[in-house]
């Protein structure tokens, strides 16, 4: 029987094959990973190392889904948190720590690593018939809040930012970084609503 569809907090064993990448310049594209290799941006050839991407099936934690356009159009992409049960980053602020319970099904103590959220194609978390996995387990309310606080310390998102902090902070990544955040039905509301307060 085929799974669900994917939703925030749930855990999975996927292998992210095809993941969204961005070379320097800021072009972003999705690449077919298959070995830890340097690659090329396909906009300007800028070389791009992927090897902080994990290969091979671990387990991961949905965080949030969206829709990424290239040249072929739209593909549906899900952000994840990958996890392992090694002990490497352990005590880094950006890792946290997962105890086996029932609900997240996980056999082992395990570390969300969420310095290495990335961004990888639908299609890893469906199988050849093209259905949706089962999910191994879901993560417990309060490892779900703990894992959201590291990730505004990860992307330096502050709970209530002042104006001063706006005028402070004002770049063109800023506005990329917080327009790629938004809900793909309202990108086009507010590009609208910024070109009208331009005058345009």
């Amino acid at each position: 029987m085929a799974g669900q569809k994917p939703r925030q907090g749930w855990i999975y064993f996927i292998n992210p094959y095809r993941v969204s990448l961005r070379c320097r310049w800021g072009h972003v594209h999705i690449y077919n990973l298959d070995e830890p290799d340097e690659i090329g941006c396909q906009t300007c050839s800028e070389t791009i190392n992927s090897s902080r991407v994990f290969r091979g099936i671990h387990p991961y934690i949905l965080w949030t889904s969206d829709q990424f356009q290239d040249e072929s159009g739209y593909i549906a992409t899900f952000s994840v948190i990958p996890m392992t049960s090694q002990t490497t980053f352990n005590g880094l602020p950006t890792t946290y720590p997962i105890n086996p319970t029932s609900r997240n099904s996980l056999d082992k103590n395990s570390y969300a690593l969420v310095h290495q959220i990335c961004t990888v194609d639908a299609n890893c978390f469906k199988d050849s018939s093209a259905n949706w996995l089962d999910r191994i387990g879901q993560l417990d309310k309060p490892d779900k809040e703990s894992i959201e606080e590291r990730l505004k310390y990860f992307l330096n998102i502050k709970e209530n930012p002042s104006a001063d902090w706006f005028a402070q902070n004002a770049s063109p990544e800023l506005l990329k970084k917080v327009f790629d955040y938004l809900p793909e039905d309202t990108k086009s509301l507010a590009v609208e609503e910024l070109i009208n307060n331009l005058g345009f």
